[in-house]
């Protein structure tokens, strides 16, 4: 049984929020879609597809940056961001140069090239992944498929905040925690049963 709360979907111009929405949807909840920074929820969701210049510049347009920080630092609402969301957590990003990110997590945005330059980019697919003990991964296998859509990966400056890895090939970072913080690179929205799997652990925080 899933605990009746309030999910915050936030809609800063950036992704698939619909996709989003159905997943937690499953489970009978209906979260607010809104770009309002005044909205009231008990978790946070920031999925996102597109520049890390321009979610930063999104953000800070409809007043979401500093709110955002506000209640997932300060107030300590479970957060969940997906893509470009776990993205924006960080210090920096090697895709857009000056632009500075939440700085929820301290580390950097990368290009895929710098791991392999033969690397076909973006990678586009499902691609296996590693993971580690994590509350969001409860139920699931060590090793798991999920659906990937990206070319920079994450570089966390403190490596006990990966807590799963690709692995197909090559390996990176897919996804991160701190506390009440949580971060995937693929899209659970799209990575069927396992996917949900994730979307009712993060409920069941």
């Amino acid at each position: 049984m899933i605990k009746k709360q309030k999910i915050w979907i936030v809609d800063y111009g950036l992704g698939n929020l619909q996709s989003v929405y159905g997943a937690f949807a499953y489970f009978g909840l209906d979260p607010i879609i809104s770009s309002d920074p005044n909205t009231k929820a008990d978790k946070i969701v920031l999925p996102g597809v597109g520049s890390f210049g321009k979610g930063v510049q999104n953000l800070k347009e409809r007043n979401l940056f500093d709110i955002l920080i506000e209640e997932i630092q300060n107030k300590q609402k479970f957060f969940l961001g997906i893509c470009l969301g776990m993205q924006l957590l960080f210090d920096s990003s090697e895709e857009s140069p000056g632009y500075s990110g939440l700085s929820l997590i301290e580390g950097k945005v990368r290009h895929l090239s710098n791991l392999d330059k033969s690397i076909r980019v973006p990678n586009i697919g499902w691609g296996e992944t590693e993971l580690r003990d994590c509350e969001i991964f409860r139920g699931l296998k060590q090793k798991e498929y999920f659906y990937y859509i990206h070319s920079y990966y994450v570089e966390p400056y403190d490596p006990s905040f990966v807590s799963s890895d690709f692995c197909s090939g090559i390996r990176y970072p897919a996804a991160i925690s701190k506390g009440n913080i949580y971060g995937v690179q693929f899209h659970p929205e799209k990575s069927g049963m396992n996917g949900l799997v994730i979307i009712r652990n993060f409920l069941d925080l």
